[in-house]
């Protein structure tokens, strides 16, 4: 398994969001997470991220604990483990989060410029080729203020995908985005699960998780309370 969760729970000002959450993913597999809003399906993303601390549980990503759970107490990976497991899950947000300031260049190669995993040399032809892959090579210099919510969208996959993560997580991806473009993203995440990225998606969009999920897991009241293959 590339991502296994157990007995997660999380609360916020002692009201339980999540309740409980088991369940795992394997590599390429495309795991869709369904329900109202307000029933925790960001908050688990959050977990999954690191954005967030559960109560009670664990998270394991490629056979590393992000969180353990030893006898009621959550330990979180070492600084030596997180390294790694930071490289292993990229997250996509929903409001893609892009720095306004930045060119999409510039907003793809901060993070491993800064985590400095590979020389500024690689860097530079990993961000040009995710950008030719996601055709967006001629906006290389361009800001976020000038990329229509299509090309935000994609620009916010391709930073995801700078660290090669082995799980990439995307929250209502095709939120506020036209039925071409809502296409253009299926086929994108089609394309990652195809080469061995393991998806999580939180979305609204029926229609969407119906055509693209291979598991559908329904929350309600922060608990599982159907899971589909």
């Amino acid at each position: 398994m590339v991502l296994e969760i157990n007995n997660l729970y999380k609360k916020f000002g002692g009201e339980t969001v999540l309740d409980g959450i088991s369940f795992s993913a394997n590599k390429g597999e495309i795991v869709c997470i369904r329900g109202k809003s307000g029933e925790g399906k960001t908050t688990l993303l959050r977990c999954i991220n690191n954005l967030e601390v559960p109560d009670n549980g664990s998270i394991k990503i490629n056979n590393l604990y992000l969180f353990r759970d030893d006898d009621g107490i959550v330990k979180r990976a070492t600084k030596a483990e997180l390294k790694i497991i930071r490289q292993e899950i990229g997250l996509v947000f929903q409001g893609f989060n892009l720095f306004p300031h930045m060119t999409v260049m510039e907003n793809l190669i901060k993070a491993p410029k800064f985590i400095k995993i590979m020389p500024e040399e690689k860097i530079n032809k990993r961000a040009l080729e995710l950008l030719k892959q996601l055709e967006l090579e001629n906006k290389c210099n361009c800001y976020p203020f000038q990329l229509s919510g299509g090309q935000k969208q994609r620009v916010a996959i391709a930073r995801a995908c700078m660290l090669n993560p082995s799980v990439l997580c995307f929250d209502e991806p095709t939120s506020a985005l036209d039925e071409n473009t809502g296409n253009q993203i299926f086929k994108i995440i089609r394309d990652l699960s195809n080469q061995g990225i393991t998806i999580i998606i939180v979305s609204h969009d029926n229609g969407f998780i119906d055509k693209i999920a291979q598991k559908v897991i329904t929350l309600s009241d922060g608990k599982i309370i159907s899971e589909q293959q």
